[in-house]
């Protein structure tokens, strides 16, 4: 017998209109597939690191997975421990352990005929409930993307805020809420642009408008903490918990509400899941969330939230922000994500990768 195929392939997915954050513009997302043969069923993962987010880059993660090729062609089983340990090895790199994390999870969920969901949890749900991005600077502008979402069937919007003045951003969320009114979930997210008194400070100005949550309104665990026991809003980390420790370690200070877990962030779906089940015993919240992957990276994340057993929106509605895409989206209707219920992540890439 010969040893396990691989595969690695980049792409650059551009992105409909610029995102404007307070960390600065996103424009295009660099990426990689990865890939893992038994010579009949093939896994699929993704590495898209995101500058300015991600703890590597694209190249790091394509010479952290060059070695796992190797390592991988004397390897026969897909099931062999050694795959396990491959994965250990990759923890300093988060973003390729995602891609193979999440290769050797489909790969042993197709060779187990199992839905990646199915294999994750033993009652996933067939459709997930996901939130609509909204990051237009004008008051006008970022009403008009509300109105527009409303109308598609979203009841949960994530707003950008930061980046203007706090004068600005009350105006823009006085908007929003005008426009979609009282019935609407309403999450804003900060990207970590204020420090502690400021967050506080904007927080309470802000809670006029019913804000479920603010994502990172400032920098590290310890500062959100600090700002979660004063806040009128309650707060969520994102960037700032790098790791499941971190989450553990947030969640420990008794004043961080919600979890946002990427599982390109963390390092794949088995890590993924294991911060969603933590934040369930701390009784804190978790939103499975993208980074605005692609189509491989987002099943991953959708059949992680499908197993979570959470009917709160996931922010994984993010394949429509870009021109081009590796693979098919999935289907959705009326502000929920179908999981598809076919063998591991239910999708294959596209023959021809945009680059």
């Amino acid at each position: 017998m010969t040893g396990l195929t691989t595969d690695l392939l980049r792409f650059r997915l551009p992105l409909r209109e610029a995102l404007t954050t307070a960390r600065g513009e996103v424009l295009h997302r660099d990426g990689l597939l990865f890939s893992i043969g038994d010579g009949t069923h093939v896994g699929w993962g993704e590495a898209t690191p995101l500058p300015g987010w991600s703890v590597s880059d694209i190249d790091s993660s394509a010479a952290a997975l060059a070695t796992v090729s190797v390592a991988l062609s004397v390897v026969e089983d897909p099931d062999d421990p050694r795959l396990d340990h491959l994965l250990d090895d990759l923890e300093p790199e988060p973003t390729a352990r995602a891609a193979l994390s999440g290769a050797i999870a489909d790969l042993r969920a197709r060779r187990s005929g199992l839905s990646l969901a199915a294999t994750l949890s033993v009652a996933p749900t067939s459709t997930v409930a996901v939130n609509a991005m909204v990051s237009a600077m004008s008051p006008g502008d970022v009403a008009e993307q509300a109105a527009a979402a409303a109308a598609d069937g979203y009841r949960t919007l994530k707003v950008k805020v930061g980046v203007a003045e706090t004068a600005v951003d009350i105006e823009r969320l006085s908007a929003v809420r005008g426009s979609v009114g009282p019935a609407m979930e309403l999450r804003i997210d900060a990207n970590g642009a204020w420090d502690v008194e400021t967050a506080v400070a904007v927080l309470d100005d802000l809670a006029e408008f019913d804000i479920s949550f603010c994502e990172e309104p400032t920098e590290g665990i310890e500062a959100i903490a600090a700002v979660g026991a004063r806040s009128a809003i309650p707060v969520a980390i994102d960037e700032s918990a790098r790791s499941v420790d971190h989450i553990a370690a947030g969640l420990a200070t008794g004043s961080i509400d919600v979890v946002i877990v990427k599982p390109q962030a963390l390092g794949g779906p088995d890590l993924a899941i294991r911060a969603v089940r933590l934040a369930a015993e701390f009784g804190a919240t978790a939103v499975v969330t993208s980074m605005i992957d692609g189509a491989i990276g987002v099943a991953h994340a959708l059949h992680v939230a499908a197993a979570s057993g959470l009917d709160r929106a996931h922010g994984l509605a993010t394949s429509t922000m870009l021109k081009s895409d590796v693979g098919p989206a999935p289907e959705m209707d009326a502000g929920r994500m179908f999981v598809p219920d076919t063998a591991g992540i239910g999708i294959d890439p596209f023959e021809t990768l945009p680059n």
